[in-house]
C-alpha cells in the first residue's frame, strides 16, 4: 500500500496550483475588479499552467473535503455523517444547536472555493491539448463533491455558479438536476479514460496511473447514485442491472479491494503534516473525540449474534481500550455512572458504561461537558486512522508514536461498499444477484480488509489475531440469523447493521443509508426530545452571507431523494 507523504515535491506542486487557484479564482461569493487592461507580469495566466499542478491539487482537495485536512477545525464531511450516525459523539442536547451555519464554512470552502475551481481551470485546458486522464480524474472529483453536496446540503449553486462577474449570486439548482449531471459527468469520464491521452498525470495518488481502476469507481459511483435515488427513481434497479451485466464493456465496477478507491496519508508529521487528520486530534494532545456507545455497542454486543463467545472480528482493529473496566469511573470522570438508565431507551439501547469491559465512549447528544477522562476514553484503533491495535493490556497512551504513526487512510469508496448497495437494492430494487449473497460478500471483504490492514504492524499480536474459524464463525452467526428472519424488512435490518459496521469512519455513505432506510435503529438522544432530527445541513453562512439567491433553511428539510416521512429517523 503506498503512503502518501507530501513530499517537498508534491507541496511545490499544491502550493503553486492554490497559487493559480486564488490568481484565477473569482467565486460567487466575492465582488470582483475589472483588470482586463492590465497584464501583471508576475501573475501565471491559464495557459500558463501546469495541467498536472492542478490534478495535484484537486487529488488533495478531495481528500480534504473528505476527511479534512487539518486547517478546518477537522470539519470534512466524515466528520459530521460520523457524529450524526452515532460512530462519534455529537455534542449538543438537540439536533438544531448541533452546529451553527459557520460550523459548514469549511466544506464549503474545501468544495467551492478549491476543488471545484481548479476543475473549471483545468477542463479547457486539458480539453485543449488532448489530456483525457486528467480531464477524467477532474470530472470523477467534481462528481463527488457535487454528489455529496446534494446529499448533505440538498439543492445548492451549481449551474450558474463559478462564471465570477457574470453572475455572483448564482440560484440554487435543484438536487435532482445536479444528480443528473453527475450521472453524465460520470459516463463522460469512462469515455475519456478510454481515449488515447496526450500525456500521463505525474502524480496519481489515488491509482497510480491505472485508468482502469478509475473507470471501475466511475461505473461504482453511479452504482451509489443509483442506489441513493431508488426512493424516486422506479428504474434505479435496472439501471444498476446495466452497470452489473455489462462489466466487460462498461469496464467494470470496484469488486475487490485491489481497486478501492482511498487516500492513504503516511507518518510525517511536519512540513506538511501527512498522517491521517484525526490520528493527531486523538493522540497529539489526547483525544477530541468520543467514540459513540451505540457504535460500540453494535460492535461488541451485537443483537443479531445469540452467542455471546462470537466476537466480531474487527473490534481490536477499530478500536482502542485505554482501561479494561470502569474501576475508575466516578462522578468527575464519567458522572453519567450515578444517573439511571433514561426512560425513553430501549433494551437495546446502551447507557453510559453498559457496553462493558471498559469500552469507554459517550451517549448520543450528550451534552454533559468534558471530565477529565482523557486517560481512559477508548481510541481510534489501528484501521483506518493508524493507531494502535488493541492488545488488551488497557495500557493509557501516552507516546504519539503509536500505532502506524498516523499512516491510515481515509476510505472513500470500497468493495464491501459496493456488495452491501447490492445487497440492499437486489432485496428493494430488483437488483440482479441474491441479497444473501452480496451480504456474506460484503462482511467477507470488510473483514479481510481490515485484517490486512492490520498486518501492517509490526508488533501485531499474533495470539489476538482473529482465527479463520473466527472469521467463519462471525459469518456464519451473521447468516443464520439472516435465514431466520420472517420478512424482507427484517432480512433488511441485518444488511444495514452489518453495512453500518463495515462504514467504520465512512460517515458519508453512513448518514445516507440511515436517511434513505431507517436502519439501524439507532440510539435516541440522550434528552427525550431532541428535536427534529438533521435531514439536510443548514447551508453554510459564508454562502448565505454573500450570495443573495440563498436563504437559510429548517434542518427538517429533505433532500430530493429522501421522501421517507417526516419522523422517519431520529
Amino acid at each position: 500500500m503506498k503512503k502518501y507523504n507530501i513530499t517537498k515535491k508534491i507541496l511545490k506542486h499544491f502550493t503553486l496550483s492554490l497559487v493559480l487557484t486564488g490568481i484565477l479564482m473569482v467565486t460567487n461569493s466575492c465582488e470582483t475588479t475589472e483588470l482586463d487592461h492590465l497584464n501583471n507580469p508576475s501573475r501565471l495566466t491559464p495557459d500558463q499552467a501546469s495541467e498536472d499542478l492542478f490534478i495535484n491539487a484537486i487529488q488533495l482537495g478531495l481528500a480534504a473535503f473528505f476527511d479534512s485536512d487539518n486547517t478546518d477545525n477537522f470539519n470534512g464531511v466524515n466528520e459530521f455523517g460520523m457524529q450524526l450516525t452515532r460512530m462519534v459523539s455529537a455534542f449538543g442536547t438537540t439536533y438544531q444547536n448541533l452546529y451553527g451555519p459557520s460550523d459548514l464554512n469549511g466544506i464549503y470552502a474545501d468544495a467551492y472555493t478549491g476543488v471545484m475551481i481548479d476543475i473549471r481551470t483545468l477542463t479547457p485546458l486539458a480539453e485543449e491539448k488532448g489530456l483525457y486522464t486528467h480531464l477524467g480524474v477532474a470530472q470523477v472529483a467534481e462528481a463527488y463533491i457535487m454528489m455529496t453536496l446534494v446529499d448533505y446540503f440538498g439543492d445548492f449553486p451549481y449551474e450558474e455558479a463559478f462564471l465570477g462577474a457574470e453572475n455572483i449570486s448564482p440560484a440554487l439548482t435543484p438536487g435532482e438536476d445536479i444528480y443528473a449531471s453527475v450521472e453524465q459527468l460520470l459516463i463522460d469520464a469512462v469515455a475519456n479514460f478510454n481515449k488515447e491521452q496526450a500525456s500521463n498525470i505525474e502524480n496519481d495518488f489515488f491509482y497510480d496511473g491505472d485508468e482502469e481502476k478509475w473507470i471501475k469507481l466511475a461505473n461504482t459511483l453511479r452504482i451509489k447514485l443509483y442506489t441513493q435515488s431508488k426512493l424516486v427513481d422506479a428504474n434505479a434497479g435496472s439501471k444498476i442491472n446495466a452497470i452489473l451485466t455489462d462489466a466487460t464493456n462498461s469496464g467494470g465496477y470496484i469488486s475487490s479491494s485491489a481497486d478501492d478507491f482511498q487516500f492513504n496519508y503516511s507518518t510525517t508529521d511536519v512540513n506538511p503534516d501527512s498522517r491521517h487528520p484525526l490520528f493527531g486530534i486523538s493522540f497529539d494532545n489526547g483525544p477530541a473525540d468520543y467514540i459513540g456507545n451505540d457504535f460500540m455497542n453494535r460492535l461488541v454486543n451485537q443483537k443479531d449474534v445469540a452467542d455471546a463467545s462470537i466476537d466480531d472480528p474487527r473490534t481490536r482493529y477499530y478500536i482502542y481500550r485505554q482501561e479494561l473496566d470502569f474501576a475508575e469511573a466516578n462522578t468527575q470522570t464519567k458522572p453519567c455512572v450515578v444517573e439511571s438508565k433514561p426512560a425513553h431507551y430501549s433494551a437495546d439501547d446502551p447507557f453510559c458504561n453498559s457496553v462493558g469491559d471498559g469500552y469507554w465512549g459517550r451517549d448520543n447528544l450528550d451534552q454533559d461537558g468534558i471530565p477529565p477522562d482523557q486517560a481512559f476514553r477508548t481510541l481510534f484503533g489501528v484501521y483506518p486512522v493508524g493507531g494502535p491495535f488493541d492488545d488488551g493490556s488497557g495500557n493509557n497512551i501516552t507516546n504519539r508514536n503509536t500505532g502506524l504513526i498516523g499512516a491510515g487512510s481515509s476510505m472513500i469508496m470500497l468493495s464491501s461498499y459496493v456488495q452491501f448497495m447490492l445487497a440492499e437494492t437486489a432485496l428493494t430494487s430488483g437488483v440482479t444477484g441474491d441479497a444473501r449473497d452480496y451480504l456474506e460478500a460484503g462482511m467477507t471483504q470488510s473483514i479481510n480488509k481490515v485484517m490486512a490492514f492490520g498486518e501492517q504492524l509490526s508488533d501485531l499480536p499474533g495470539a489476538l489475531v482473529p482465527t479463520a474459524g473466527d472469521v467463519t464463525a462471525y459469518k456464519d452467526a451473521i447468516l443464520a440469523k439472516y435465514d431466520a428472519t420472517a420478512t424482507d424488512d427484517e432480512k433488511l435490518d441485518i444488511i444495514i447493521e452489518q453495512y453500518y459496521l463495515a462504514l467504520w469512519q465512512n460517515g458519508v455513505e453512513a448518514y445516507n443509508t440511515y436517511r434513505r432506510t431507517g436502519k439501524p435503529d439507532l440510539q435516541p438522544g440522550l434528552l427525550a426530545a431532541p428535536g427534529v432530527y438533521m435531514r439536510s445541513l443548514l447551508y453554510p453562512d459564508a454562502l448565505v452571507n454573500r450570495n443573495s439567491s440563498v436563504s437559510t433553511k429548517p434542518i427538517s428539510t429533505q433532500v430530493f431523494w429522501d421522501t421517507n416521512p417526516a419522523n422517519f429517523v431520529d
